[in-house]
């Protein structure tokens, strides 16, 4: 259950809401990435979208270090670590997107992606909201409708992810041999782990709701 002490010196709200706007960041730089798609320049943008992983780890370890030491943290350790760690995969997820787009040096972005990025986007808004309302856990009548929202857009996700392998088989483009059709697989797989992370984080402040009532 959670405590009724406050934790001095530290918020742990606070810190989870600048993880989850750079949850927001990388799905805005990554959307654009991909709408400005340039494989010259992929090496240099993926750079700057790691910079972003890099500070989320950083406030994920800096967490990790005051908890270890905190005797009343507001929610359980578990919780607690179990959503930085969740945090912090969404982000991985959206950086691995990119990886795997320069790995199989893809040339150009199918309409496909740009849907997968809609979603994405959408779904890094609402965590931002979730963990905006996540100090209201007691009375979570917004915080669930938004767990709602995020669990919508991953099953658009996921309706996605087979609509789009599936379109690979039934067209057959001739101007993509097996090696692309991989490759596309693969990246549409990324993308749609990603929509996942995203339900994962919102089932661990579900958790903490159901703790707690």
């Amino acid at each position: 259950m959670a405590k009724k002490g406050k934790t001095k010196g530290y918020n742990y709200y606070k810190e989870f809401m600048v993880v989850s706007n750079l949850i927001v960041k990388a799905s805005n730089m990554l959307n654009e990435i991909l709408h400005d798609h340039d494989l010259k320049n992929t090496d240099k943008k993926l750079a700057k979208l790691h910079e972003i992983e890099r500070s989320a780890d950083e406030q994920k370890h800096a967490m990790m270090n005051y908890l270890f030491s905190d005797f009343l943290p507001p929610i359980e350790r578990e919780d607690i670590i179990d959503l930085a760690s969740a945090l912090d995969t969404v982000i991985d997820m959206i950086e691995d997107i990119l990886r795997y787009i320069d790995m199989f040096q893809v040339p150009e972005i199918t309409p496909e992606m740009l849907e997968f990025m809609e979603i994405i986007e959408k779904s890094a808004l609402k965590m931002h909201d979730a963990v905006k309302e996540l100090k209201n856990f007691k009375k979570p009548k917004a915080l669930q409708e938004t767990i709602i929202e995020i669990n919508r857009y991953e099953n658009l996700g996921d309706e996605l992810y087979l609509e789009s392998v599936k379109k690979l088989y039934i067209e057959k483009n001739d101007s993509l041999n097996p090696l692309d059709t991989v490759a596309l697989i693969r990246i549409y797989d990324y993308f749609e782990k990603s929509c996942d992370s995203f339900e994962e984080a919102a089932e661990i402040i579900s958790r903490i709701i159901l703790k707690n009532s």
